[in-house]
This record gives structure tokens, sequence and C-alpha cells, in this order.
């Protein structure tokens, strides 16, 4: 098994941490754009995603709407980030220990991962 199909494999079931509306919006954007990556971007692929999640999970009001208005700050230049280092570094400590403990729990041998890449493909086509 490659690395990328790992990758794809462990970011399919990140997804599954996302609201149930969110995900079926948005799923096969993110792993379409996931699936044309370097191995440079996971990192941040990971990062941004674990973050994301714990933001839509702590102001879900925010993700519920499908259609945002166009307003005046809709868009960043370029070169800028909607995002502070210390947010990305929480994404990271984030992203990292959810690897980690999907590492741990595979190597007790409770997560096979082609059958977890068949049961996340599964609910996220759903």
């Amino acid at each position: 098994m490659n690395i990328q199909r790992c990758l794809l494999c462990l970011y399919r079931l990140l997804l599954l941490f996302y609201p149930v509306a969110f995900r079926n919006r948005y799923s096969a954007e993110m792993l379409e754009l996931a699936e044309a990556a370097e191995p440079a971007e996971w990192p941040l692929i990971f990062g941004d995603t674990s973050l994301a999640i714990v933001r839509c999970w702590l102001a879900p009001s925010a993700t519920t709407s499908t259609v945002q208005p166009a307003g005046r700050d809709a868009y960043l230049a370029l070169g800028e980030s909607g995002l502070s280092p210390s947010r990305l570094f929480q994404g990271l400590v984030l992203s990292t220990a959810i690897i980690l403990s999907l590492s741990y729990f595979g190597s007790l041998g409770y997560l096979d991962l082609p059958k977890c890449h068949s049961i996340a493909a599964e609910t996220i086509s759903r």
C-alpha cells in the first residue's frame, strides 16, 4: 500500500468528524483536492482539516448555510491568510493527536485500514 493511499484513507476517516450536512455538501470536493495533493502538502491538509472540524462543532450556525453572502470581506487578497499562526499550530496539534491515536489503535489490531477505507467510502457516499 503506497503512502498516498494511506494518507487518503486517513483523510477519509478525518472527514467523518465533520457534521453530516457539511460532509454531504463538501466531502467529494475535499477528497478530489486531497487526491491531487503532493506529499509535502499533507501536513497542511491534516492541520487545516482538523482545525476546520473543531470550528464546525464549536460554531455550528456558521456552517449550516451552504451559500455564503458575498460581502466586502468575502475574499482574501493573494498572500493573506485568514488563520493566525497559533490557530495553524492548534490544527497541527489536533491532527497529530488524531493520527497518533489512529496509529496506536492500528498497531493494536483494532484498525484494519482496508476495511476502514471501504466503510469510510460508504459513509461519505450516502
